[in-house]
C-alpha cells in the first residue's frame, strides 16, 4: 500500500530512522544543547552528556568538548511526517527557558529564582491543581498503564489528563498496540518534568547544597565531588559549614581523604569568601550546609546568613525521594525565598513508589539536577536522568 508517494512500510522504516540517537559534539555544552534542540526540537530527550577531546592527540593541553547524545520524543517521531523534514519549530509547546541557551532555566524561570518566590504558591496542605474529573473511557492498553500509575501514587487529576491527551492525539493502530501506547505514556510524563544534566557543574564554580537533617545532603555532595572530577576534569574544593554537629567534621574528612579532596571548614558566615577558589576555571566550590530544619526560624536564619556572604551562587536543594508530597511543598516554601537552582533527589532505592514525587516535581517544574541512590561513591549518582525516574514510576525499577 502507497501513500503520497510511500510504502507503508518504508514509511515505518523512516520513522524508526528519526528515533535512533543522534550524538552532538560542541566545545561547551551550551552549543551543545542549541544544536541539539534545532535538529530535534524542544522536546528531546537527552540519553547522555560527557567530556570529549577536542583536539589533535598530539595536544596534551587541549581542552575537553562536551557531547551530548539524544533522540526525538516518540510522539514527535510518530506523528511527524516522513516525507518531510524534522524541524525544531514543529512540536514546540513554549518558548525556551534556557539561560544564555545552555540548558540552564534562567533565575526567572526557576521557581523562587528571581523574585524569590515559588512559582506556584501555595498554604501549607492546600494544592493548586485543575478541577478532578473522573478518567474517560480508555483503549485496554492505557487502561493498564492508567491503573498503574494511579497505584503508583501519581495525581489523578494529572493523570486523566495525559490519558486524554494521548488517546486524542492518536490513531487506533496506535492505542491498539501496547508497546506504543505504553511509549507515549513514558513520553508524556517525561514531558512534565525538567532537567539540568548535571550542567551546573559546568556553568558554575559556587555551588550550595542545602537540606533537613538526615536527607543524604553529605553523601551526595561526595558523589557529586567524585562525579566533577572523575567525568568533568574539575579540581573540587569542600567547604563545610557543617562544623557543630556531632561527627560531622569526622564524615566530611572521610569522604574528602579518599577523594584527595582539600576540606575546608568554617566557622562563621563571614569567613566563607576567603575560603572560596575561583582563580581557574576548572576549579568548584562545594559548600555542604548544616541540616536545615524548615520549621525552624533560628535554623532558616543561619541558613540565610550563610548564603549573603556569596551572592554570585548556585543552590541545590537535596530532597529525600522517601518524603511524602506534603513535606516536599513545606520544604520547598521553607527554602524557595534562597533561589533554589535545581533539586538532587537522594535515597531513590529506599522507596518502592515516586508517585508522590512526581506529582510535586510537575508542580514546582524545579529542574532535576542529580539523582542518588546507593551507598557507593561513584556509580550511584544520575546526572539528571528523568528517564529513570519514570521508568520507576512505569514498573521497571531501575534502582
Amino acid at each position: 500500500m502507497s501513500v503520497h508517494g510511500m510504502n507503508v512500510n518504508d514509511k515505518s522504516a523512516a520513522r524508526g530512522r528519526r528515533m535512533m540517537p543522534r550524538a552532538f559534539r560542541a566545545k561547551t555544552m551550551p552549543a551543545a544543547l542549541a544544536a541539539v534542540e534545532k535538529a530535534l526540537g524542544t522536546r528531546a530527550l537527552i540519553v547522555s552528556v560527557h567530556p570529549i577531546p577536542a583536539g589533535p592527540s598530539w595536544q596534551l593541553w587541549r581542552r575537553s568538548g562536551i557531547e551530548v547524545v539524544a533522540m526525538p520524543s516518540a510522539v514527535d517521531a510518530l506523528y511527524s511526517d516522513p516525507d518531510e523534514p524534522a524541524s525544531a519549530g514543529e512540536v514546540q509547546e513554549a518558548q525556551s527557558t534556557r539561560e544564555d541557551q545552555g540548558g540552564i532555566p534562567s533565575p526567572a524561570a526557576i521557581p523562587g529564582g528571581a523574585s524569590g518566590k515559588p512559582e506556584v504558591k501555595t498554604a501549607p496542605g492546600s494544592e493548586t491543581k485543575p478541577a478532578a474529573s473522573a478518567p474517560p473511557s480508555l483503549p485496554h492498553a492505557l487502561a493498564l498503564a492508567h491503573d498503574h500509575l494511579k497505584s503508583e501514587g501519581v495525581d489523578p487529576v494529572w493523570l486523566s489528563q495525559i490519558m486524554q491527551t494521548i488517546r486524542d492525539g492518536s490513531n487506533d493502530r496506535i492505542l491498539g498496540d501496547e508497546g506504543l501506547s505504553r511509549e507515549l505514556v513514558r513520553q508524556e510524563l517525561l514531558r512534565r518534568l525538567r532537567s539540568d544534566g548535571g550542567t551546573c557543574l559546568i556553568r558554575r564554580k559556587v555551588i550550595f547544597l542545602i537540606g533537613p537533617s538526615g536527607c543524604g545532603k553529605t553523601s551526595a555532595c561526595a558523589k557529586i565531588a567524585s562525579y566533577a572530577m572523575r567525568a568533568l576534569g574539575k579540581q573540587v574544593h569542600w567547604i563545610s559549614s557543617d562544623t557543630t554537629r556531632a561527627g560531622a567534621i569526622a564524615k566530611a574528612q572521610a569522604f574528602t581523604a579518599p577523594l584527595g579532596i582539600p576540606l575546608h571548614l568554617t566557622y562563621r558566615p563571614e569567613e566563607l569568601p576567603s575560603l572560596l577558589r575561583r582563580d581557574s576555571e576548572s576549579e568548584i566550590s562545594l559548600v555542604d550546609t548544616p541540616g536545615c530544619n524548615p520549621y525552624r526560624k533560628a535554623e532558616l536564619g543561619e541558613l540565610d546568613a550563610l548564603m549573603a556572604q556569596i551572592p554570585d551562587r548556585h543552590i541545590l536543594w537535596v530532597a529525600p525521594a522517601t518524603a511524602k508530597e506534603s513535606d516536599l511543598r513545606e520544604m520547598y516554601a521553607a527554602y524557595s525565598h534562597l533561589g533554589i537552582g535545581g533539586v538532587v533527589i537522594t535515597r531513590l532505592d529506599e522507596t518502592r513508589s515516586l508517585g508522590e514525587l512526581f506529582n510535586f516535581l510537575h508542580q514546582s517544574q524545579l529542574p532535576v539536577a542529580f539523582l542518588s541512590h546507593g551507598p557507593r561513591i561513584q556509580g550511584d549518582l544520575h546526572t539528571g536522568e528523568t528517564s529513570l525516574l519514570v521508568n520507576h514510576l512505569m514498573g521497571e525499577k531501575p534502582f
